[in-house]
């Protein structure tokens, strides 16, 4: 209820903590396309940015590395990976996804979009 009366009051981003959601998948839910695309997006209608809680943080960077944190996220519909561990693991892990086809360009574009929106709606462009 909290996140769906923040989206209809038109927040600009949500924040994805790294809790796991047991009903719905057994991963944290930065890294769930049921939560955040199935659930978010496409149920609840929220159309703006999707940040990542800081990843440098124990339930993530315990258990995965930057570069797959990164993918993970990335791939559910997150748009901003909020203070990766390793930037440069972070990066080339992206750029591999990209490279083989586990993220598609339209995937990033969609991302790109979405902040570069909210961006010029703020001016900061």
């Amino acid at each position: 209820l909290p996140f769906q009366a923040g989206i209809d009051a038109g927040a600009d981003l949500v924040m994805i903590g790294h809790l796991t959601v047991s009903d719905v998948e057994d991963v944290p839910a930065i890294f769930s396309y049921n939560i955040v695309t199935g659930l978010l997006r496409e149920e609840m209608g929220f159309e703006g940015v999707v940040i990542t809680d800081s990843l440098q943080m124990k339930a993530v960077k315990d258990v995965y590395g930057s570069g797959q944190a990164a993918v993970l996220a990335v791939k559910a519909g997150v748009d901003i990976l909020l203070c990766p561990e390793d930037l440069k693991a972070t990066a080339d892990a992206l750029l591999e996804a990209v490279e083989t086809g586990e993220i598609s360009e339209e995937r990033l574009n969609e991302s790109v979009m979405r902040i570069l929106k909210l961006k010029e709606e703020r001016g900061i462009l």
